[in-house]
């Protein structure tokens, strides 16, 4: 709350002692009739003002002076002059006078911020009707608590500077003990609270409801002598009718005559810092940070020895990544080998497969003719044929593995013939590279589970050291809060944690743990839950553990189908990697078509393929494959048709769905895994909990906190921390309503 150069006056008082009705006044004297309509004043017992309000207002410095108009007949000769009551004017002679007020404005301006603070006596509700009747007769006053005592600090810790201090009390308020008690403990409370600066802390007493009957009767003095036994020293004393008859001139005048004098002084209030305030201990409070300070280090204990074991278990997987990381480079050795022989011989590179030469001749008795013929194992390429002499090439014919052509010599003469036959290199060597590919899949898998346990140990170590750091990490935040706790000494500073340092007024360790903010790293209990509050909080528990429990079905649900889903995908693989190469016999594509069509019939029972998959028209392409293989077995000549060409492409763009299918769920698999790991923790620590709800005693605060978050798992969202269960259940006492105190 920026001063922005103003003079900031708080206003402290008992409920319905006129702090409201006072603020109202100023207001008005400042022309601020509208602004002073906001100003909300309590009837009865109730207090209007439950937090700070402010109002900025710029306060004309006037002076009042009582005129007297018309007098006795022996005082005619005073018609006019100014008079000074208590000197030659007497309150028993009031009647006998005509008066009026004549003000002098001085043009200057006085800008004030009026900070209306809730009543001393307040706690969040409206008083008890015993202390607000006694309040108003006897007055007995009900005394600061700590938690009240707190919101009057976050009130003025919002307040950069204070200029002046003013305590309203009403008439009638009876000065006792409680009484001289509650204005102790409210300067004992500042003076602590602004530590060095509070010499300069400028307090005035105002009194309301003050009248000019009181004036008179020395009413005024009395109380002032009264209160200065116990209030605090060099106060200015301050008698003001708030509520004053307008048409009566007389009162008119003491209300703004008094209310000049009051601003008067405040133009000499030095400014006193407020945004550094301490809130004092109590010797309870001092016990519990004892306490604190015993659990802290013994959970730090524990964690460290969490920390070692994280260590341990770190040395032993960089052993395994070292072992693994040997064996894989060995074999990654072996796998580059046959990959380069592989790729020396799987390549388009013409070979000659078959050659045949020679010379015929033709004569009178004619034929001469020379038949050229090849039958081959592998796919002819290419063809080069050549002739010398005079002759001509005839009657050539070509399929994928036959080839014959007749070199026909002209009459009477020789020729020479040669016909060379090429292949492909992978054609030639194909069954060596099939060999080749065969050595080379144990290997390339044997590397790849040695990679995948590197990564594997490698993402473990990367977790522990993640886990490790993290608690490493909640160590040094308690060292530090033990740290904090013994520097705080008899106070906290309020700057440091305005919104936790409420729980500071619940006298337990959990509420002072809260204060700290060590809620999460100390397991304190909650307090004893009321008969009443009972049910609804044990309704609450078994909502969240059925809740958790749920969802551990439905991750073990998930579960029961991994073992089928992981065994299709293995056996993907194995089709996969026999539809790599199209088949060239018809056992092999038999083969192929039985393990597609056995792959597909386990995946409809695993509920697989999923809708809009590359795989839905499997059991069609499975029935063309199976259509094909009969007609190519009663009619061979459809061997490297067109039909089977675009059947072999179809089928690679299946094994590659097949592929990614296998990936997809091998990827899901794991998920569905780690999602049930944590299901199964959240299990145990819901049924501690369901078994510690029947305890007649507090629940642990660890117990709230394993719930909310099996809970957060139920409900696929983050964890939750204590207080939003206590804010939740609302009737958890004294310490769940502060969670929900602002």
């Amino acid at each position: 709350m920026a001063s922005t150069g103003r003079k900031n006056v708080i206003f402290i008082g008992m409920t319905q002692n006129g702090k409201s009705s006072l603020i109202q006044q100023i207001l008005r004297y400042a022309g601020e009739e509208e602004l002073s309509r906001t100003v909300g004043i309590g009837q009865g017992n109730f207090s209007q003002t439950q937090v700070c309000s402010s109002y900025d207002v710029d306060v004309p410095l006037k002076t009042h002076r009582l005129r007297q108009i018309e007098g006795p007949d022996d005082e005619e000769d005073k018609n006019g002059s100014y008079i000074t009551p208590g000197d030659d004017f007497r309150f028993d002679d009031v009647d006998e006078y005509k008066l009026g007020q004549d003000v002098e404005d001085s043009g200057d301006r006085l800008p004030l911020r009026l900070i209306d603070t809730p009543g001393l006596s307040d706690s969040g509700n409206a008083q008890s009707s015993s202390s607000s009747s006694s309040s108003s007769t006897s007055g007995t006053m009900r005394v600061v608590d700590e938690r009240h005592k707190l919101r009057i600090l976050l009130s003025l810790q919002k307040i950069e500077h204070v200029h002046a201090i003013c305590f309203v009390v009403r008439r009638d308020t009876n000065f006792g003990g409680d009484f001289q008690d509650l204005v102790r403990r409210m300067v004992a409370l500042l003076t602590f609270s602004v530590r060095s600066t509070a010499w300069n802390l400028q307090y005035h007493i105002i009194h309301t409801n003050i009248d000019v009957d009181d004036r008179a009767s020395g009413v005024c003095e009395s109380r002032q002598r009264a209160f200065d036994q116990f209030g605090p020293g060099g106060a200015a004393h301050h008698f003001v009718d708030n509520m004053p008859d307008r048409d009566y001139p007389l009162d008119l005048y003491f209300a703004n005559h008094t209310l000049s004098l009051l601003f008067q002084s405040l133009t000499k209030g030095s400014a006193v810092s407020f945004t550094n305030l301490y809130y004092p201990k109590s010797p309870e409070h001092t016990c519990n940070d004892q306490a604190l300070i015993s659990a802290a280090q013994q959970a730090m204990s524990q964690l460290s020895a969490v920390v070692e074991t994280g260590r341990k278990k770190m040395a032993a997987l960089q052993a395994d990544v070292q072992r693994h990381t040997a064996s894989a480079q060995l074999n990654q050795v072996r796998v580059d080998d046959y990959e380069s022989k592989i790729a020396a011989l799987d390549c388009d590179t013409l070979v000659v497969i078959d050659s045949e030469e020679g010379w015929t001749e033709r004569n009178h008795a004619g034929g001469g003719w020379r038949l050229f013929y090849f039958s081959t194992t592998v796919p002819i390429a290419k063809v080069e044929k050549c002739h010398d002499g005079d002759g001509e090439w005839e009657l050539e014919s070509q399929t994928d593995t036959s080839f014959y052509i007749i070199l026909q010599p002209n009459w009477l003469c020789k020729c020479y013939g040669k016909v060379t036959l090429y292949g492909t290199m992978k054609e030639v060597h194909k069954d060596e590279l099939a060999t080749l590919r065969t050595q080379l899949g144990p290997v390339r898998t044997r590397c790849q589970e040695h990679k995948t346990q590197i990564t594997k140990a490698n993402t473990d170590i990367a977790t522990l050291e993640s886990q490790n750091a993290k608690t490493t990490t909640l160590i040094d935040a308690l060292k530090r809060d033990v740290t904090t706790i013994r520097e705080s000494g008899h106070s906290i500073p309020l700057a440091k944690s305005q919104k936790l340092v409420k729980f500071f007024t619940v006298d337990s360790p959990l509420s002072a743990a809260l204060a700290y903010t060590l809620q999460a790293k100390v397991p304190w209990t909650v307090p004893p839950l009321t008969k009443i509050a009972r049910p609804a909080v044990k309704s609450k528990m078994q909502k969240l553990v059925r809740d958790a429990k749920e969802q551990i079905d439905a991750c073990e649900r998930t579960y029961k189908t991994l073992s089928v889903q992981v065994g299709i995908a293995q056996g993907i693989r194995v089709v996969t990697e026999q539809l790599k190469t199209p088949p060239a016999g018809v056992a092999k594509l038999r083969a192929a078509i039985a393990a597609l069509d056995l792959w597909h019939g386990v995946a409809l029972k695993a509920g697989q393929p999923p809708a809009g998959s590359r795989l839905q028209g499997l059991p069609e392409l499975v029935q063309r494959l199976k259509t094909f293989v009969a007609k190519r077995e009663s009619f061979p000549a459809t061997a490297g048709s067109e039909e089977e060409e675009q059947l072999r492409g179809e089928i690679t763009v299946f094994a590659a769905g097949v592929r990614d299918f296998a990936r997809a769920m091998l990827a899901a698999s794991a998920v569905a895994l780690r999602e049930l790991q944590r299901a199964n923790w959240e299990e145990k620590a819901t049924r501690v909990a369901a078994g510690y709800m029947d305890v007649e005693g507090g629940l642990p605060v660890g117990v709230y906190a394993s719930l909310i978050r099996a809970a957060a798992v139920a409900q696929g969202g983050k964890e939750e921390p204590v207080m939003a269960v206590l804010a939740e259940l609302k009737d958890v006492g004294e310490l769940g309503e502060l969670a929900l105190d602002d």
